[in-house]
């Protein structure tokens, strides 16, 4: 997700939605969730705006409260949101431009601001979170992964890997880190670290298409990947990685902008910004299969451009958030069969949820 380049607007665009977006990687197996009371959107903002900030959605009154971090804690939440995560009775939400990460209780209250720093005391900026018994990962800007002990809210540790990483996602004992090389344009990084979660060390690197991005594991070990390519002769590509032997598969016909995975279907969205193409597919991460090019299965649309793509995991709900890049954004609500539900404005270009249930 990379430099801010002034190319020509398509490109320019391309470029801001793998930089910024980011979703959810709780990779912690938990007992599934029986009902959701609401949800927190993370608006991510404009760069270099401090601009970020949360929407709530409350499902027993339908509606919606922007500016919802503001509200509860009289501030903003900082420079352009970019992941979030919920794990336990916390939420952790990544701050790239405020090099920070800012946990909050399930209601939204500041709990602490997390500040990393290198050996230098320099500040570090967040991408991408995962969760793993206790622990928060997170990839930092400048080349290494932290993790955060979730008793103390301290980085406990930082190691190394490529740079500029991206996503992270954890499998089979490893975590997988994706190095963009996004700050090295247009000499990408095409490499995949390979972390031993035991030792916290870095046992190799896995060669990829170049410029990966998103990484989310499956149930079944198995690691699924975008790398974005160069913007123009090398196209998105759809990757798995298996776990167990770090042998890279590549997927033919899907082609994602962005995924999530949910059960045993991964869902996935593309968008061409020359002929406003939409499409959002669903992959079958269990049989590894197309299930359908067309998940929208009753001919209502979305109105400008998809920018996230979250489950509700109490009950299969798809949530896609758009952004036209200029205005406020939406989220719209599908079931799992791809019928449209509802509707709710968001701020800024929204781009992940912590859903809040019982459990």
């Amino acid at each position: 997700m990379k430099s801010i380049l002034f190319l020509k607007r398509t490109v320019f665009l391309l470029f801001l939605v793998l930089f910024f977006n980011s979703c959810t990687n709780d990779n912690t197996p938990v007992d599934a969730p029986t009902v959701s009371t609401g949800l927190l959107l993370l608006n991510q903002g404009s760069y270099a705006g401090n601009n970020a900030e949360l929407t709530y959605y409350d499902f027993t009154t339908n509606t919606a409260t922007n500016n919802f971090f503001n509200s509860v804690n009289k501030r903003g939440l900082g420079d352009t949101g970019q992941d979030i995560l919920k794990y336990g009775s916390k939420i952790y939400i990544s701050v790239y431009g405020s090099s920070l990460i800012e946990v909050i209780d399930l209601k939204g209250v500041s709990k602490k601001q997390i500040t990393l720093k290198d050996a230098k005391n320099n500040v570090q900026s967040p991408r991408s979170l995962a969760s793993y018994k206790g622990k928060i990962y997170v990839t930092l800007f400048d080349g290494y992964v932290a993790r955060i002990d979730t008793a103390t809210l301290a980085s406990e540790a930082e190691i190394a890997v490529g740079s500029n990483p991206e996503g992270i996602a954890i499998a089979n004992g490893k975590i997988y880190v994706a190095n963009s090389g996004g700050m090295n344009y247009p000499n990408y990084d095409k490499t995949v670290s390979v972390i031993d979660l035991a030792t916290f060390t870095q046992t190799k690197k896995i060669d990829v298409v170049i410029n990966p991005g998103k990484l989310q594991a499956d149930a079944y070990g198995d690691v699924y990947l975008i790398s974005v390519g160069n913007y123009g002769t090398i196209p998105y590509t759809f990757q798995r990685i298996n776990s167990a032997t770090d042998v890279v598969t590549t997927i033919p016909d899907v082609v994602p902008y962005n995924f999530t995975i949910f059960g045993d279907k991964a869902y996935c969205y593309y968008y061409n910004y020359k002929t406003k193409e939409k499409k959002f597919m669903v992959y079958d991460v269990k049989n590894e299969a197309v299930l359908s090019q067309s998940f929208i299965t009753d001919g209502s649309a979305i109105a400008t451009v998809p920018y996230s793509i979250n489950v509700n995991p109490a009950n299969g709900d798809v949530y896609i958030g758009e952004s036209d890049g200029n205005t406020t954004g939406k989220v719209n609500c599908y079931s799992s069969e791809g019928k449209f539900k509802f509707s709710f404005d968001a701020g800024y270009q929204p781009t992940g949820i912590a859903f809040i249930t019982n459990k």
